[in-house]
């Protein structure tokens, strides 16, 4: 036993730096990706252009999992987004009487003639409505069912080729649909879906930093990296445009957006036919980021949750890439977990000496730290814009106590959450 304890943690420090190298590795992919997507669409004031009729129509649709304010703010931003020519079709999953009330007082919302039937099943539908004020509302109502049985309610009641789908833990800008449709009517036959998000402004406190400095390296690794490769996955927060007629083609949605993402590489992948999914980081669209601790953990779980349905959904993405991400996102947790209780125990023991102690930490937190600060360094460098020094050094010298601390309760969090379905 004594023998094997320090062969057991060399074997471990081993795996973690050479995870923690392919991780640097793809972030640095993914600032080349993003520095060539800013040369091919640089972001001038003529998206207004795109206000055509030309453009096709877009169908917004939005399930909110709560009838709350906060939903009814979300609606109003979907309402006054600039396009020539956009619907918000709205889902209500049995709301209370006053939700309802609120929802009705607000919007203004009378009977409507609209049908709601097609070949998505979907919830019983309780009233259909339409907002009396000059702005395209349809609501409907249903009876409890599940998220993606709700979605499908509101493709079926669409009337528009291109269905927009904005993530309830996002923001975004007025112009945000004006730039995702950019990919469509360049190539309409081969493009079959668009995401776009971005890190949003830095908040205050550490726990906005510990977010802003975790979403930013699964933006630069998994978002843009992957969508040089063509095998992009919207993450939590994520705008993203389908075609209509893709989603009835395979039996409308399961769950949410990332679900549907990762059945339409599928479906394409097994045809063998060319096609792309298109990242568009200047999208205006934008993670929210959170305040609480709490908030925080809900984040990373669904985020976690989202890594384990690419993982086990067979032929949505290449067999390496399922693998890989396995490895950092279950397996490197609980190695880094594992070596910790095997260091204290080994130095108790005596078993383990100072130096093979120091290298753990040196593979676990100061690998942590080199990764988030290469992060913040990589952003800054793959985008064209202004720098504001104050707050990229609050960001760059958050990465010590993100890592001495916040990282290893990351590691419980994704532990005890990993292949807890996703619904997004």
């Amino acid at each position: 036993m004594q023998a094997l304890f320090p062969k057991v943690l060399e074997a471990i420090v081993a795996f973690l730096l050479l995870s923690g190298v392919a991780c640097l590795t793809l972030m640095v992919k993914g600032a080349f990706v993003l520095r060539r997507l800013a040369r091919e669409n640089p972001r001038e004031d003529g998206v207004s252009l795109l206000k055509s009729r030309l453009a096709p129509a877009v169908s917004v649709i939005a399930a909110p999992e709560e009838a709350g304010a906060e939903s009814r703010a979300l609606v109003r931003l979907l309402v006054g987004l600039q396009f020539g020519n956009h619907e918000v079709v709205l889902v209500l999953n049995a709301p209370g009487d006053a939700e309802f009330a609120a929802w009705r007082e607000e919007f203004s919302l009378e009977p409507s003639l609209r049908q709601v039937s097609g070949a998505l099943p979907m919830g019983a539908v309780r009233a259909v409505l339409e907002s009396s004020d000059p702005i395209r509302l349809t609501a409907i109502v249903l009876d409890p069912c599940s998220r993606g049985q709700a979605l499908n309610a509101a493709v079926n009641a669409a009337q528009c080729p291109v269905i927009g789908l904005f993530g309830a833990s996002g923001e975004f800008d007025a112009e945000a649909l004006l730039r995702l449709i950019r990919p469509l009517l360049e190539d309409p036959q081969r493009t079959i879906a668009v995401c776009g998000v971005a890190p949003a402004a830095t908040g205050a406190g550490l726990v906005a930093q510990f977010a802003a400095l975790d979403f930013l390296r699964a933006w630069l690794g998994r978002q843009a990296a992957l969508s040089g490769w063509n095998l992009l996955t919207p993450s939590p927060g994520s705008a993203v445009l389908v075609w209509r007629n893709s989603i009835f083609k395979l039996g409308g949605f399961r769950a949410g957006a990332l679900d549907l993402v990762l059945r339409l590489h599928a479906d394409a992948r097994a045809s063998k036919r060319a096609y792309r999914v298109v990242f568009v980081p200047g999208s205006g669209c934008f993670q929210r980021p959170p305040r609480l601790l709490a908030e925080l953990r809900k984040e990373i779980a669904r985020d976690g949750k989202g890594v384990a349905r690419a993982v086990f959904m067979p032929g949505a993405l290449p067999l390496w890439l399922r693998c890989g991400m396995f490895l950092v996102r279950f397996v490197r947790p609980l190695l880094e977990t594992v070596a910790y209780v095997l260091t204290l125990a080994g130095l108790a023991a005596g078993w383990v000496r100072w130096p093979l102690a120091l290298l753990v930490l040196l593979s676990t937190a100061g690998m942590g730290m080199l990764l988030s600060m290469a992060a913040v360094s990589l952003r800054e460098l793959a985008e064209y814009r202004g720098s504001d020094p104050a707050r990229l050094a609050r960001l760059f010298f958050s990465a010590i106590p993100e890592n001495l601390g916040f990282r290893q309760l990351r590691n419980l969090w994704l532990l005890v959450l990993w292949g807890k379905p996703a619904d997004w």
